[in-house]
């Protein structure tokens, strides 16, 4: 059985990352809105049906990202795997693991989420290698795991 079957995701990852999503294309559509009716001088009022596309889109794209979001901690390596369009995957070897630690986000807090990062010597460690989206007890039994992994080593 693999740790995403034992630890899985919370389904609530998917409402928080439609959020930050929306929050971003709604800051984008309020620039080019903006930028619209000044050079216009007309005010673009199907802005509400386009924030709803987004909207729809984001949730879509999110949902699907939460259902092929994978992590495993092996034997030897811990892999994490996650995208929709074009899916990364991290491998990550025990010995080059310097530190484990679980934190939280503002709206991490408020849905009840929580993200173990996984650091190395490497900068990308810190953008890929990190499981985000699942409760406390999940969050500390694979802390806890990749811990004993690399106390072994």
């Amino acid at each position: 059985m693999t740790t995403v079957d034992e630890c899985p995701l919370e389904f609530s990852k998917v409402i928080k990352k439609t959020i930050d999503g929306v929050i971003g294309w709604l800051f984008l559509l309020a620039i080019l809105t903006g930028a619209i009716s000044y050079f216009t001088r007309k005010f673009y009022t199907d802005i509400f049906w386009l924030l709803i596309l987004v909207f729809i889109a984001e949730a879509v794209y999110q949902y699907y990202y939460y259902k092929l979001y994978y992590y495993d901690v092996r034997k030897d390596f811990l892999v994490i795997k996650k995208g929709v369009i074009t899916p990364k995957e991290t491998i990550l070897n025990y010995t080059k693991i310097q530190d484990v630690y679980v934190d939280q986000d503002i709206l991490d807090r408020i849905l009840g989420l929580y993200d173990v990062h996984v650091s190395t010597a490497s900068s990308l460690s810190g953008a890929e290698a990190h499981i985000d989206g699942i409760n406390h007890q999940n969050a500390e039994t694979i802390r806890g795991q990749i811990l004993k992994k690399i106390r072994k080593r």
